[in-house]
């Protein structure tokens, strides 16, 4: 719980420089970058988390990277931040939930759809034209294959849950039975 609260807290500080900045994309982009280098170097990452190191050799590392990486002042700035604040293990939320602020901010839903077979992209986009006419809002669609269906459809996006799965079917069909409903 504590998590969400500290990624909440920075992830809206930082959401609400960018949209001062008109700089919403560029900072996700560089905090999705700042990550990749992270789990490329663990040896770094480790480093900045690491208090027996000196602090002034995280943040003279910290800058080499960050000049590296072209990041915007405000980005680095930022990041320089978490660390210093011993902040940085909770980067990947802090992302997540700037990501979810960028989709909010462009009226963007995300929706989880598992199918049991592998569908492909003119599938996938019908799926995603269907919840948008459904839902009202820009859809991205995550697919993922998943044989446990057996069949049909499950969709997720937030709190809302679509099941027209076989599985699902099934198991209604069961629970009908059970109940003396059909027949």
């Amino acid at each position: 719980m504590k998590n969400q609260i500290i990624a909440k807290r920075y992830s809206r500080a930082l959401f609400s420089l960018a949209v001062e900045g008109n700089a919403i994309e560029q900072f996700g982009m560089e905090l999705d970058g700042f990550i990749q280098v992270l789990k490329a170097y663990p040896d770094f990452e480790n480093m900045l988390r690491n208090p027996l190191y000196p602090e002034a050799v995280k943040k003279s590392l910290f800058q080499k990277v960050s000049a590296q990486l072209g990041m915007t002042p405000i980005v680095s700035s930022f990041l320089n931040l978490l660390v210093e604040k011993k902040r940085i293990q909770h980067l990947p939320e802090i992302t997540d939930y700037y990501h979810m602020l960028m989709d909010e901010h462009s009226n963007i839903s995300r929706a989880k759809v598992k199918a049991a077979v592998k569908l492909d992209a003119a599938e996938i986009e019908k799926i995603g034209s269907a919840l948008e006419k459904r839902i009202g809002r820009k859809i991205v669609v995550e697919f993922e294959q998943d044989p446990s269906l057996l069949g049909g459809v499950f969709a997720q996006i937030g709190d809302l849950v679509l099941d027209g799965s076989v599985k699902r079917q099934l198991l209604t069909f069961k629970e009908s039975l059970k109940r003396g409903a059909v027949g």
